[in-house]
């Protein structure tokens, strides 16, 4: 329990800093794409897709590394090899962003894309700050999780959020192009970096160099060697293969309206998840040293029921409000990006407990499991994309993202019954996929009745009325998560308790019932 209420600690901290990043993130692409419309937008966006692509490979395999085997060496008692470690993937991480740039800025001036004719060299200088600033923030995080400090990119995300919504309501004022927009993303971009850097020397236990044990030093040079080609296939396949064709074949609009529908995926998965996706890498690493692949299974496990129960809310509030939202929010120029919306957001939620399996990959070690899961993934991608996106537009590109990560989904499975005798727990999954799908089918039926602009929100009330206490009517939280909610309402006063007397009412003797 005292484990369990530490992960709590960790969740909620970066829960709350995801949520204030993800409401002015929010505010700021609604401003943006108001301000620019649907093809200036199309442009911006393509352009943030290309600084976060070439983030990932100036990274790649670095952060994973760095949070894995920094927390396994604290969990095993030798914080001297976690700070040596530190320093050593530090420096690749310096050099990997120089070989990046130069690459970048070779294949700009050969290629000279169309999106920047008349603005080619500010943008090019921009788009190296922001890469630069953003992956050696992304790095120092990765040395952060591994410490389990999370207060510095907590503070980071809120300050540089801050300043960032102030500077974009004023270029908004005074309808600012997209190159200014854009400028204004990579100062964002080096205020993460500045105040992540200030609080880590608060917070943080500095690194240093050092020598690295042979045993760890061979396995960590497996694992980076793995995982960089890991990372690299999944960022070829995260969307990329989409965006060009959508980008060749249709139009700036059509790139808009899929960056939209990634935007707002991205920032309801994160909403409801991030607390659990940001530490349970470091925990479940930690666990592995303690206590090698047992422990680590038994996490996977609870881990797999609360990214499936997360998951469902993403997929029925999604569903039910996104058409309010989205024509409240964008404006009646957005509405053909509705569908790609919904679809993008039910299939991240019901394939959010991939998040599990490959945590559980990483920590044991089983990179080669998900490179090759990875490499098949990518063959489905670039069939499908190539199949679909020219003729089919967003709907093909839409179709090609479900169809590769439901194949990524399904090879993760069969690789993890190859790796451990534990498995997922397929039977409370299904009566909560019940139980949710009678809850969107309410919450839906309430919605188209209502008469109003924000009949999204009693939509979404309905369906959380009834999803949760379904939850504990189909069994589906054992004993221990009903006794560590019991620990998490005691600590809420008054409002607690009066929740706890409910989820008494709901529990009474199903919490006992064998699953």
């Amino acid at each position: 329990m005292k484990q369990r209420m530490a992960v709590l600690r960790s969740v909620t901290l970066v829960s709350a800093a995801t949520y204030v990043e993800y409401a002015l993130g929010l505010v700021v692409s609604i401003w943006i794409a108001r301000t620019l419309g649907p093809a200036d937008f199309g442009r911006y966006a393509f352009t943030v897709w290309l600084c976060s692509w070439l983030m990932t490979c100036s990274n790649h395999a670095l952060t994973t590394s760095s949070t894995k085997f920094i927390a396994e060496a604290d969990g095993a008692g030798r914080p001297d090899i976690a700070s040596h470690i530190a320093h050593r993937l530090s420096r690749y991480q310096n050099l990997s962003s120089f070989i990046v740039v130069v690459l970048f800025v070779t294949a700009t001036l050969i290629i000279r894309p169309v999106e920047w004719q008349q603005s080619l060299l500010p943008v090019t200088v921009l788009v190296i700050v922001a890469v630069v600033a953003k992956a050696n923030y992304a790095m120092l995080v990765a040395i952060e999780k591994g410490q389990e400090s999370f207060e510095p990119v907590s503070i980071a995300t809120v300050l540089a959020g801050a300043i960032g919504v102030g500077l974009i309501s004023a270029a908004t004022a005074v309808h600012a192009g997209m190159v200014a927009f854009f400028a204004l993303f990579a100062v964002a971009c080096l205020m993460l970096n500045l105040f992540n850097r200030l609080a880590f020397h608060r917070y943080c236990r500095p690194f240093a160099a050092g020598p690295i044990p042979e045993d760890i030093s061979k396995r960590l040079s497996r694992h980076l060697r793995l995982t960089a080609a890991l990372v690299l296939l999944i960022a070829m396949k995260s969307s990329t293969i989409e965006v060009f064709l959508l980008n060749t074949y249709a139009s700036s609009t059509a790139v808009g309206f899929f960056a939209i529908a990634a935007t707002l995926t991205r920032g309801a998965v994160e909403l409801l998840s991030v607390g659990l996706t940001t530490t349970l890498l470091p925990y479940m690493a930690k666990s592995f040293g303690k206590n090698g692949t047992g422990q680590a299974a038994r996490l996977l496990t609870e881990a797999t029921r609360f990214y499936w129960a997360t998951g469902l809310i993403i997929a029925g509030v999604g569903l039910i409000t996104t058409p309010e939202i989205v024509t409240l929010m964008y404006g009646n120029r957005y509405v053909n990006a509705i569908p790609a919306i919904e679809a993008t957001l039910v299939l991240a939620g019901l394939l959010l407990i991939g998040n599990s399996i490959a945590a559980f990959q990483i920590v044991v070690d089983r990179q080669d499991d998900r490179v090759q899961i990875n490499v098949i993934a990518l063959i489905v991608n670039a069939v499908l994309g190539i199949a679909l996106v020219p003729f089919l537009g967003l709907a093909g590109a839409v179709i090609t993202y479900a169809g590769t990560r439901f194949t990524e989904l399904g090879l993760a499975i069969f690789y993890l019954r190859r790796a451990t005798s534990g498995s997922l727990p397929v039977v409370p999954m299904a009566r909560l996929f019940g139980a949710a799908t009678v809850a969107t089918a309410v919450a839906w039926l309430s919605v188209a009745i209502i008469p109003s602009r924000f009949g999204f929100i009693v939509g979404g009330m309905v369906f959380m009325g009834i999803f949760v206490p379904a939850s504990f009517l189909v069994r589906y939280w054992t004993d221990d998560d009903y006794r560590f909610m019991t620990v998490i309402t005691d600590r809420l006063g008054p409002l607690g308790r009066a929740l706890m007397r409910v989820l008494n009412t709901l529990h009474g003797s199903v919490a006992k019932a064998p699953l």
